[in-house]
């Protein structure tokens, strides 16, 4: 062989080195991708499965703590935050959730009741 000849061969397997290297280089990015996406994607759904499990516990709480008939004026949202451990804010969110609406107690404070003891055309 000539070097004419080794030198073009030597060209064209430097050729497919390269080509294979980036093939394999971009199936690993693609890869990696995928994994990374699949892996946020669980933990978006464990942490919202657990979120979902806890606002059910307190949506329990809640129902238990508006049915009692000793309350007939409404609970105090101050009173219903503390017993489920959630801010007022999403205590509110919740309270909507189950069926309550907010009112003023005889006292001013900030209060809720379930809108079927007590109708809106009630305050």
């Amino acid at each position: 062989m000539d070097e004419q000849t080794v030198s073009i061969i030597a060209g064209k397997v430097v050729s497919d080195v390269s080509f294979w290297t980036a093939l394999i280089g971009l199936g690993g990015v693609t890869l990696g991708a995928v994994i990374a996406i699949i892996g946020n994607i669980i933990i978006f759904k464990m942490q919202n499965k657990q979120q979902k499990n806890i606002d059910t516990a307190r949506k329990e709480l809640l129902s238990k703590m508006l049915s009692d008939t000793r309350f007939e004026e409404g609970r105090s949202l101050d009173t219903l935050s503390t017993v489920t451990g959630s801010q007022p804010e999403g205590g509110r969110r919740l309270l909507i959730e189950i069926g309550a609406r907010g009112l003023a107690l005889s006292d001013g404070r900030e209060g809720w009741a379930y809108i079927k003891n007590r109708p809106l055309s009630t305050q």
